[in-house]
């Protein structure tokens, strides 16, 4: 039967185990927690593109597409509710405005992770 000493020991040697395989890994989180899933940067890169196109064409419908149906737009004469509501907002907005080479680009910070001292 192992002592107490022996016991002792055991939970140090466990303890220094543990302590070794969390140094050796430690940095490979510390470097993966500002890192994006490449495959999302490519879905919001066809994002932007699909959003660039329908407003080239003045389409609203296209546009109100890439909205949830229950999406809130934000604009500067308040809130809109809804894909329906928010089409109509486009139909309205293309009578008056007419976007021929609009191009959105995002920068190479974006998108990025909340808390990485980024944002």
């Amino acid at each position: 039967m192992d002592g107490p000493r022996e016991a002792k020991m055991k939970i140090c040697l466990r303890a220094v185990l543990v302590w070794v395989a969390l140094g050796f890994n430690l940095p490979a989180f510390a470097q993966q927690k500002d890192v994006v899933d490449a495959q999302i940067v490519e879905q919001l890169n066809a994002l932007g593109k699909k959003t660039n196109e329908a407003l080239n064409n003045g389409d609203a419908s296209a546009l109100a597409a890439l909205y949830t149906e229950d999406a809130v737009l934000v604009t500067g004469t308040g809130p809109i509710y809804g894909r329906e509501a928010i089409e109509k907002y486009f139909v309205r907005l293309f009578q008056h405005i007419r976007f021929t080479n609009h191009v959105g680009k995002s920068d190479q910070y974006s998108p990025h992770i909340i808390g990485s001292g980024r944002d």
